[in-house]
């Protein structure tokens, strides 16, 4: 396997992880395989490494190329940053097809919770003129394939606004130690007091949200940014999967997209867990951070992609034809 860091972007620390299968003359000469470009998870705050090198190399062991986009959290998640990011590392993958042996026409985005944000924003905004200029007169070279989202960041609307981080009584939003919290947000939007409870809990819609448009949004934005409202005949195709245990990512995120997908008469698979919690990545015990990860109900997600994108590709039975 050949494994690299390309730096995609000094100024906004954005990197492209490759692992790449090599060519052998033992091992399918030549073939083009397949490849899925995976942007982690966490809030737009920072990168999961659970939801990196161990999604990539699962998928490099079922026979395809992987890439894992470090795109730009904090203060440089601010929309449309992160889009053009993908669409940079896209166009690159791309660029490079012939060079790894990549087919350019089955190129797939995966994502994670907010990283599924950031996938799902290059399906449905791909040919957008005024997000992407840049692309406007070669929108194929950054249009995915299909895109993997996994409990994904969709509407959003549909992120809990109230998030239990364990504040005590008497406690303050000002003494509250929260990584996610933004500097130009306030805290009033941020905390909301539970008057039952006496104590605070997290907005983490608010909080989330706050990085994307730098600070407080109007309600226009917050809809504009929610993907299910541009979904279209020509969006790709989609393989989307959460666990209704989620308190954190509602599943209604899911829900949403998957019935514009249908309302749009664009293909899709979705499956919903029973029980489960957000952030679980492999749902193994390979990428069990606690026992709560360690979600056995929905370990096969993965496996089931690989299906889906064998399905779409035609890739395992193009394998068996030249084995015969």
């Amino acid at each position: 396997m050949i494994t690299d860091i390309i730096t995609l972007s000094e100024e906004r620390h954005t990197t492209l992880e490759l692992f790449i299968l090599e060519n052998s003359p033992e091992f399918q000469d030549g073939r083009k395989r397949p490849a899925v470009l995976i942007c982690p998870g966490g809030g737009y705050a920072y990168l999961s490494d659970r939801e990196a090198a161990p999604i990539a190399l699962r998928y490099a062991a079922m026979g395809f190329h992987a890439f894992v986009l470090r795109y730009g959290v904090r203060e440089y998640a601010v929309a449309p940053g992160p889009l053009k990011d993908i669409a940079g590392a896209m166009k690159l993958i791309k660029d490079h097809s012939d060079e790894w042996r990549v087919d350019r026409d089955a190129v797939f985005v995966s994502g994670f919770s907010a990283g599924a944000h950031v996938a799902a924003q290059l399906g449905v905004f791909y040919d957008n003129k005024d997000l992407l200029p840049e692309y406007a007169d070669d929108t194929d070279s950054i249009r995915p394939a299909g895109m993997i989202l996994a409990y994904p960041v969709l509407d959003l609307t549909e992120t809990t606004s109230k998030m239990d981080m364990g504040m005590q009584p008497g406690m303050t939003p000002e003494e509250f130690n929260f990584d996610q919290k933004h500097p130009k947000m306030p805290l009033d939007r941020m905390f909301v007091f539970d008057e039952k409870e006496n104590r605070y809990f997290i907005n983490f819609r608010a909080a989330m949200n706050a990085y994307i448009f730098d600070g407080p949004y109007t309600d226009e934005q917050e809809q504009f940014y929610s993907l299910n409202n541009h979904i279209k005949s020509t969006t790709p195709p989609a393989f989307i999967w959460h666990v209704s245990g989620d308190g954190l990512i509602k599943t209604a995120n899911s829900l949403k997209f998957a019935y514009k997908l249908f309302e749009n008469g664009i293909d899709y698979e979705l499956h919903i867990y029973e029980g489960g919690q957000h952030g679980i990545a492999l749902a193994d015990y390979v990428t069990a951070n606690d026992w709560s990860q360690y979600y056995e109900p929905a370990s096969g997600w993965h496996a089931l992609s690989v299906d889906w994108i064998n399905r779409l590709t035609g890739f395992k039975e193009n394998v068996k034809k030249a084995c015969r």
